[in-house]
């Protein structure tokens, strides 16, 4: 999940920031924020293009980290004026605000995508629906996504129409603990005789620092993780709220110097949303966006026409900030769905439309849902009176989101029934009916294959021998002989090796081999760096280990092979980048008198991620979902050339299996072959077991 798809989300809007006066622009009402408002709408306007353009705003997705300060200084000043007012804060009243304000939005959004989904999108997606419709309905959304962000075999799963309600989550947690870093301020204050908002500007710096301090740390190890968990995102929270305990109720004094801070904070931001292409954030590059737009509150409502204010009173501008929350909500969905329901290509128009039917949706939601629910008078008087139509209405979405898990379970089943019956047990499938029989989808006359389209494919090996991404040394494991004497044959790599084990441990049980692998996820066994091993990344300091391991063993083989499209710096070798690295690794490994036998890569399907969603739609056709030969061999393997410079090392050949003259089937012998967009299933390489047998040396 590189280069954001994922949305950004805007807070709730407290109340209407301006009103009418008649000249084509709007008048400021006493003790309300215009600007805030302006801030919203070119928030959401950037994460809008973003979505439907990235090329145009690669660094669109800053607008979240504009909208996490504005929430901060927003919910801090409320919290703060209630105590200047009251002596207190009243948890559940506050905590009722929240839920009126956003909940209603929220959860017809939900509903409309979880039945929606059913309608247009393929079986292979439901249960992603299903799981982040709960998720998104939880407030668990981020910590879900972050989950499957580490989950290497996850990161090419499709884009959700829910997967954008993480900022959201983000917020929501923050809604729930940070009223009660302030009561706790309170408390302090009021036993010791402190200033309460010198207390309060402590504890909140305390959480900006050590926050920012836990961002920056986790980005720096490359997982990509910390995009979307609450630690690393808190201080952008928390900015806005130490800003508004700064400020109080105080007016930014100095019109030259206020203009200047508006303006100096709107490039900030804007800048940030051209250059920004997603690598190293949030970390310390989020403090671009965060200060930019902490700087544009700061400064207020600027006089004079050179400053942001004709530009912030514009009525279309106040009315964007106002729907802002319901555009957020809406683009997201609008944007995955309807190209679906209609099969349209992107295109320019498309993107017009979408842009203009999710602004249409935001209008309708701000004035048939948002609005009437905030200013209903009933559930004001009491909390309960919206907390426990909250948790009824929570739960209900709860329930309407097992339909999806439950349709493709339903799914699965019947096609799996079909083949249980018509497959016998000893029937040849998958590679082993290839020399006969070529890649014909359906040789057994059954039709249907295996795994299904819409169920997981089975991780290899066992949970824990596969190295995280971001870890700096790769964990062996051990299967096979348990014989002292045995040979020792060791499987290394990224997951490209790894998705070879099905092959290799029963091979190494017929051979009475022991098994070592070291696999590590996106870490070729490479001495070369990638771009992003340059950034910080774990993989070159790993695979030194792992080479020092190997050498100074007693590893008799290594089995490995690489994903053909990692991102090798150019070293200036002469040689396409990575391939010097390749060669180098085998050439130490050669030298401690360990074999080497390096397994061409795999095809990459041409349709991406959505090889399976074809699938699904095609069952009993899956030719309709092969790839060009030419489109799936596009990236030209780094292995072959590497093997032409070390012609001591064994090519262990696939590409026959997989490929034809023409074209790379999506099944063959009733075994579906892409896992994803670059991995092959549990089932098709275990099939290839006897192309191991023939081509690996006896040891």
């Amino acid at each position: 999940m590189t280069g954001r798809s994922l949305a950004e989300r805007p807070p709730a809007p407290e109340r209407d920031a301006v009103e009418p006066d008649g000249s084509g622009r709007r008048a400021v009402r006493r003790g309300l924020r215009p600007e805030v408002q302006a801030l919203r709408a070119l928030a959401v306007g950037l994460v809008v293009v973003y979505h439907l353009n990235p090329s145009l705003l690669p660094g669109g997705f800053v607008g979240v980290d504009v909208f996490f300060v504005i929430s901060g200084f927003l919910i801090t000043g409320h919290l703060m004026r209630e105590v200047s007012r009251t002596g207190r804060v009243r948890l559940r009243d506050f905590w009722a605000a929240r839920a009126r304000r956003i909940l209603p939005a929220a959860l017809v959004v939900t509903v409309v995508v979880v039945l929606a989904s059913l309608l247009v999108l393929p079986s292979t997606r439901w249960a992603d629906v299903g799981v982040q419709a709960v998720a998104s309905t939880l407030y668990a959304q981020n910590w879900v996504l972050a989950q499957q962000s580490v989950d290497y075999l996850a990161q090419d799963a499709a884009a959700t129409p829910l997967q954008h309600f993480w900022s959201l989550a983000v917020e929501e947690q923050f809604y729930v603990l940070w009223p009660l870093l302030v009561v706790a301020a309170v408390v302090v204050a009021t036993r010791r005789g402190l200033p309460l908002r010198a207390v309060a500007a402590a504890a909140m710096s305390l959480v900006v620092v050590a926050s920012f301090a836990t961002s920056v740390l986790w980005t720096a190890t490359g997982s990509p993780a910390a995009y979307f968990v609450t630690p690393t995102r808190v201080w952008e929270l928390a900015v806005g709220g130490l800003l508004a305990v700064a400020l109080g109720d105080r007016s930014p004094r100095g019109r030259v110097f206020s203009g200047l801070l508006a303006w100096a904070g709107l490039a900030a931001i804007g800048v940030s949303a051209v250059v920004l292409d997603g690598s190293d954030f949030p970390g310390s590059v989020a403090l671009a966006p965060v200060l930019g737009a902490a700087a544009v509150i700061a400064a207020g409502r600027t006089a004079g026409a050179w400053t942001p204010t004709p530009l912030v009173d514009l009525r279309p501008v106040q009315r964007l900030g106002d729907v802002s929350y319901s555009l957020y909500l809406w683009h997201w969905p609008l944007i995955l769905l309807v190209p679906a329901a209609l099969d349209l290509p992107p295109s320019r128009p498309l993107a017009l439309g979408l842009a203009a039917a999710s602004v249409v949706a935001a209008l309708a939601s701000y004035r048939f849902v948002e609005q009437p629910l905030r200013t209903w008078s009933w559930p004001r008087r009491r909390a309960r009176r919206s907390l426990l139509p909250a948790l009824a209405a929570m739960t209900a979405v709860c329930l309407l989101a097992l339909v999806p898990l439950r349709a493709q379970d339903a799914a699965v089943a019947a096609r799996s029934q079909t083949l249980d019956a018509l497959l016998a047990p000893d029937t040849p499938l998958g590679a082993e009916v290839v020399p006969a029989d070529g890649l014909a989808p359906f040789p057994t006359g059954v039709t249907g294959f295996v795994p299904d389209p819409a169920t997981e494919d089975e991780a290899t090996p066992r949970k824990g021998c596969r190295s995280l991404a971001e870890w700096r040394e790769t964990k062996p494991c051990t299967f096979g002989s348990t014989d002292p004497g045995a040979p020792v044959v060791a499987l290394v790599g990224d997951s490209h090796a790894a998705h070879w084990f099905p092959a290799v441990e029963p091979l190494a049980r017929e051979r009475g081999w022991r098994l070592v692998t070291y696999l590590h996820n996106s870490c070729p066994f490479n001495a070369e760096q990638r771009e992003r091993d340059v950034r910080g990344g774990a993989c070159a300091e790993a695979n030194a280990g792992t080479l020092e391991e190997l050498t100074g063993g007693d590893v008799d083989l290594v089995i490995t092979s690489a994903w053909r499209g990692s991102d090798y710096v150019d070293t200036g070798t002469g040689e396409a980048p990575g391939v010097a690295g390749f060669a180098e690794q085998w050439r130490a490994l050669l030298d401690a008198g360990v074999g080497v036998v390096v397994v061409e890569d795999t095809p990459e399907p041409g349709q991406g991620a959505e090889v399976v969603d074809c699938l699904a739609e095609h069952y009993e056709d899956p030719a309709a979902c092969a790839t060009a030969r030419d489109e799936a061999l596009r990236n030209a393997d780094p292995l072959l050339r590497a093997a032409e410079l070390v012609p001591d090392v064994t090519v262990l050949r696939v590409l026959d299996r997989f490929c034809d003259d023409e074209t790379c089937p999506a099944v063959v012998g009733n075994l579906r072959v892409p896992r994803d967009q670059n991995h092959v299933t549990t089932d098709y390489a275990a099939s290839l077991l006897d192309v191991f047998e023939a081509q690996v040396p006896r040891l």
